[in-house]
């Protein structure tokens, strides 16, 4: 497919110099060159991508899409459009480059819950036969991508199913997407070093769910009532709280961990055995549920469809068994306390102990870091505190920070409880080492990551590899 520039920058503000060259696709990566592509020179606060057109057109590219003036040069055989703002074209420059939207759009924001809650109902329209995509933090680097690679990879699909972040949404990579459906599933504490207030953090979120086309679906906690009071008589609008769910268990059977549920929607009463495990998934589920009865497909087909459908990875993902370890994406105060919650009704049927193992990341939200150190002092009877992604900054400040918690809310960093181990696989072997046949352990932070960040170097490393080494090893 090749676009004539002209076309791709219909109904956008700008001025082309050169000819209308065609191209059969967009960047904005420089180090993604491909020949024919338009690249398209970001200016953020860090890095201004316009310092790469003269390697670029070296290379062969001869379509560059800027918002300074000053890099037109009228010695190069290349075509140059002036923008105002390339980021904010971004959007208009992609759909029109792919002729418009194909699929329909189904979004999902909140602290946490979106993999889950994407992962259950992409799998839900898969299992109905309708063509659909995914997107989000298991499927991506970022968990919502810049909009040029969101295109390219949606409008392959009839439907598709994408995580909506905070940060998406102020960087504008959402802006000329049409969702049909928007899901909103709560409210936590997180990125806060970006948002600097709740409130902040609150408006991205809303924004998104504003511009939703067709249906909201809204999970009421403290925030999503002030989503409702906001969209009430503007969208179709279906919400629900805590009172819908009715009961919870869990259970091992063989080599298997499943979660049962009972929950109450519109007078309806669901049952169902599923392999996500956590209370929590009870609100992906039947924001799911909503969904999908609301375009058409029975009650019954969507229990076997929940019943049928396997969790993202990293997310309380079961590893071992005689210890039971999970692995968990948990890198909130929230979701930290919601998988210890787990862990510990766990610990009251085996009779057991919970062995918790954590870190915080760098150049991140420091609020979170004594909040998560509290939590997990109070919670677990064993806390080994390590290293997450520490990036530019000393991981040694950093547990510091998490110790920070402890101290200040009447907690012993001393105590004989807590260890601190900041090489990462050292601390999960530690974990195991003192963990006993029925003890709980859970590995939280990373989840599904296939990387570990330090300074500015990215190393493999998974924590459920890690796991498995250690029970390969002479250490069984």
């Amino acid at each position: 497919m090749k676009v004539p520039v002209s076309h791709v920058v219909n109904g956008l503000n700008c001025k082309i110099f050169g000819k209308d060259r065609f191209i059969s696709g967009l960047f904005y990566d420089s180090r993604r060159f491909q020949k024919d592509f338009g690249f398209i020179a970001l200016k953020g606060t860090k890095e201004d991508a316009h310092k790469f057109l003269k390697e670029l057109y070296l290379k062969g590219c001869e379509v560059f899409f800027i918002q300074d003036e000053s890099y037109i040069s009228g010695q190069w055989n290349a075509t140059f459009v002036l923008l105002e703002d390339t980021r904010r074209s971004m959007g208009k420059i992609a759909r029109n480059f792919w002729n418009g939207q194909r699929p329909k759009v189904w979004g999902i924001t909140g602290t946490k819950g979106k993999t889950s809650t994407a992962k259950i109902l992409s799998s839900s329209l898969t299992f109905s036969g309708i063509k659909t995509g995914v997107l989000g933090s298991v499927w991506w680097k970022l968990t919502t991508p810049e909009i040029i690679d969101t295109f390219a990879i949606m409008n392959h699909f009839d439907y598709f199913v994408m995580e909506v972040t905070s940060v998406s949404v102020v960087q504008h990579r959402i802006d000329d997407i049409d969702f049909q459906v928007g899901v909103f599933l709560g409210l936590g504490h997180d990125h806060l070093d970006i948002h600097k207030t709740m409130n902040n953090y609150f408006s991205a979120k809303f924004a998104f769910m504003e511009k939703v086309n067709d249906l909201a679906v809204v999970y009421l906690d403290e925030w999503g009532k002030i989503v409702e009071d906001k969209l009430l008589g503007k969208k179709r609008l279906l919400s629900f709280d805590d009172n819908s769910l009715k009961d919870y268990s869990i259970s091992f059977q063989g080599d298997d961990a499943y979660s049962f549920f009972e929950i109450c929607w519109r007078g309806e009463k669901l049952s169902f055995k599923t392999r996500f495990i956590g209370l929590f998934n009870w609100i992906n589920f039947l924001s799911s549920y909503i969904i999908l009865r609301e375009f058409g497909i029975s009650s019954g087909q969507i229990i076997e469809f929940f019943q049928d459908v396997y969790p993202p990875s990293g997310r309380m993902e079961v590893v071992n068994l005689n210890p039971y370890v999970f692995v968990d994406y948990a890198h909130t105060p929230e979701s930290l306390e919601s998988s210890l919650q787990e862990c510990q009704r766990l610990k009251d049927i085996f009779n057991s102990r919970v062995i918790v193992v954590f870190g915080c990341g760098g150049d991140r939200d420091k609020e979170k870091r004594p909040k998560m150190g509290k939590l997990a002092y109070d919670m677990a009877d064993v806390v080994v505190i390590t290293s997450d992604n520490p990036r530019s900054e000393s991981p040694e400040s950093i547990v510091q920070d998490i110790l920070s918690g402890i101290r200040e809310n009447g907690g012993n960093p001393d105590d004989k409880k807590i260890f601190v181990e900041l090489d990462r696989k050292k601390a999960i072997f530690k974990a195991l080492e003192v963990s006993g046949k029925n003890d709980v352990v859970l590995i939280a932070g990373k989840g599904h990551e296939s990387y570990q960040i330090i300074g500015n170097k990215v190393f493999p490393f998974s924590d459920r590899k890690v796991v498995e080494e250690f029970f390969l090893s002479s250490h069984t």
